[in-house]
């Protein structure tokens, strides 16, 4: 549930923040208004789910402490002003000074033995010290949150361009989940344990591609109020670049799977080689998903996205009941795979308003297996 926090206006509020700096106060203040509206009906439907599927008290209550975090976080709304500022660096300070205390403060509570409870608290200190310092850089940049207002018209006009937005993010939530959940079902616990290694291994590298298309957003934004042959050019950069870092992810993994899995978990997961090896080309896909997905809201088609990952979600399920019984845990990262690369890669070539998505795709692609134009390309990248 706590995909509803943002309520899918993340990007869309950049966007606006970059086309409209004049209205600065009062998107902030609408957007830290949806955020705030977002991580209480997703902490209300948390408590509500945990009451008729958890009959244990204690996790009751640890849920319910759990589920506060997204409402402490509605103050990262300023974390999109500093994207549409290219300024990420003051929430990477933040992230990394919360990060230090977090694990000093980790290591303290295992060493001295404390209850699960505390490390549930740990959640909402984590969102706290990342709040408060993002705050101090907003204010030093001449900002003020007193300033901000919410407007009705705003808000509306928001929510009503990322309805799409919130399906999507609920339905990537299944892509993530669910063949583990068919897995647990359909073979046994310690199928799940060995896919749940080499997934944790290549998940690992999910939030880079969001990272550097969201880095490279604003450059984006500015390149689609000028002019195409900018915007085109600009896409094209983006592409190459992140199916460069993906391929330096997804071959090293690749190769060395064994001796990853093995390092890190040990020689009882040794079961999970293959499926690393298969699962990890998924990373492919979220990498060009990334920016396909940036480029559908620029032009106001994320509706396209939605219906993506909705027929990605569904063909991930079916896949799953069909490879699971044949390959076991190779069969269902078979299925991450085939379902991802048929919604950010496949289905662009479908619907006319998105097919120049999938050609763009794959001349990227192509410049990249070329080396020489790929190089010459990313020499080009600007951030502004």
């Amino acid at each position: 549930f706590s995909v509803l926090a943002s309520l899918g206006t993340n990007n869309i509020l950049v966007k606006d923040l970059l086309n409209d700096p004049d209205k600065k106060n009062m998107l902030m203040g609408s957007g830290l208004f949806i955020r705030f509206a977002g991580s209480i009906l997703a902490s209300v439907l948390i408590i509500i789910a945990s009451s008729f599927t958890e009959e244990d008290n204690a996790m009751r209550w640890l849920l319910f402490l759990a589920s506060l975090q997204p409402i402490i976080r509605s103050f990262e709304v300023i974390n999109l002003y500093f994207q549409a500022k290219v300024v990420s660096k003051f929430t990477v300070i933040a992230q990394l000074i919360s990060l230090t205390c977090i694990s000093i403060l980790k290591i303290y509570l295992v060493v001295n033995e404390f209850p699960l409870i505390y490390f549930i608290y740990l959640f909402a200190i984590d969102s706290a010290i990342v709040g408060s310092i993002l705050l101090i850089f907003y204010r030093r940049m001449g900002n003020s949150v007193r300033s901000m207002q919410f407007s009705i018209p705003i808000i509306r006009s928001l929510i009503g361009r990322s309805w799409p937005l919130i399906f999507s993010g609920m339905l990537t939530t299944i892509y993530l989940k669910v063949d583990q959940v068919m897995l647990q079902h359909m073979l046994d616990d310690t199928a799940v344990g060995l896919y749940a290694a080499a997934v944790k291994i290549s998940e690992a590298w999910i939030t880079i591609p969001w990272i550097l298309s969201g880095s490279l957003y604003p450059a984006l934004v500015n390149a689609h109020k000028e002019n195409n042959t900018l915007f085109m050019n600009r896409i094209r950069q983006m592409y190459i670049l992140l199916i460069v870092v993906a391929l330096s992810v997804i071959i090293p993994v690749s190769i060395f799977s064994k001796f990853i899995i093995l390092f890190i978990f040990g020689g009882e997961y040794s079961g999970s080689f293959s499926t690393l090896q298969i699962h990890i080309f998924s990373s492919l896909f979220i990498f060009f998903g990334s920016i396909s997905n940036r480029w559908l809201i620029l032009e106001n088609n994320q509706r396209y996205w939605m219906i993506n990952s909705a027929i990605g979600a569904i063909a991930n399920i079916v896949l799953n009941l069909y490879l699971i019984p044949i390959y076991g845990i190779n069969g269902a990262a078979m299925a991450t795979l085939i379902s991802y690369a048929f919604a950010y890669y496949f289905a662009y070539a479908i619907p006319k308003a998105t097919r120049k998505i999938f050609i763009e795709q794959n001349k990227s692609l192509l410049r990249v297996i070329l080396i020489i134009p790929a190089i010459r390309e990313l020499k080009k990248i600007k951030f502004r």
